[in-house]
């Protein structure tokens, strides 16, 4: 299991702080959105005009000492993450199960970090031929836990994930749309995360990662 993150706690209590006057579901809702699309707006290879338009009207919206929070918020993100590099966890699904919004949210349950590693090894994705590309499809990606587990097996097969596999990540709450698709571009994993409906193949938003550009290219 991961080890205590300090940087986590921090994110928490300024979520907490914030809230008192925001709301828990408003802030932590509002600091996915905003976090998703400033990522995108800099580092998306295919929508980072529409991402920094988004980014640019929720922050004209905002009094300078709230848009700090979050921006806070977002370099405790980023510590949490870079702490967790070589053993990486899902931060973001342990804050949302922590902070007991899985009520608020149809009541959401996502799969914890030890089932997913369980998993990933399990099925095992590496075989014996490393060179090998891989391709991984997450139809219900939730905060993209299991994509998270399954690097975490990666890592430990000494399996470069960032060059030789790509990752498609689908969830209909967009709200988990921008869980996996912050995370999954902290720890540098090639996806694209959509927001869309598997069963019926409805689509509404296509978000890609830093590490998805180089895999674009080649398509």
């Amino acid at each position: 299991m991961a080890k205590k993150n300090s940087y986590k706690d921090e994110l928490i209590s300024e979520i907490k702080s914030l809230s008192q006057s925001k709301g828990l579901n408003t802030v932590f809702t509002t600091f996915l959105e905003i976090t998703a699309t400033s990522i995108a707006a800099q580092m998306d290879p295919v929508n980072a005009a529409e991402r920094e338009k988004r980014y640019e009207e929720i922050a004209s919206k905002m009094k300078p000492e709230i848009l700090s929070s979050y921006a806070r918020m977002l370099a405790l993100l980023w510590l949490a993450t870079y702490a967790q590099k070589d053993d990486p966890c899902d931060i973001l699904g342990d804050i949302y199960h922590g902070l007991r919004l899985n009520n608020e949210w149809n009541g959401q349950f996502f799969t914890p970090d030890n089932i997913c590693r369980m998993m990933a090894q399990i099925i095992n994705p590496v075989d014996d031929n490393k060179e090998k590309p891989i391709t991984v499809n997450e139809p219900a990606c939730g905060s993209g836990a299991m994509i998270i587990g399954t690097i975490w097996a990666m890592k430990r097969q000494n399996f470069d994930y960032r060059y030789k596999s790509f990752f498609m990540a689908q969830d209909i709450d967009i709200r988990c749309v921008w869980m996996a698709y912050i995370q999954l571009s902290l720890y540098d994993i090639p996806a694209v995360v959509i927001h869309g409906n598997t069963l019926s193949m409805k689509e509404w938003s296509r978000w890609y990662t830093p590490y998805a550009a180089p895999f674009l290219k080649k398509g």
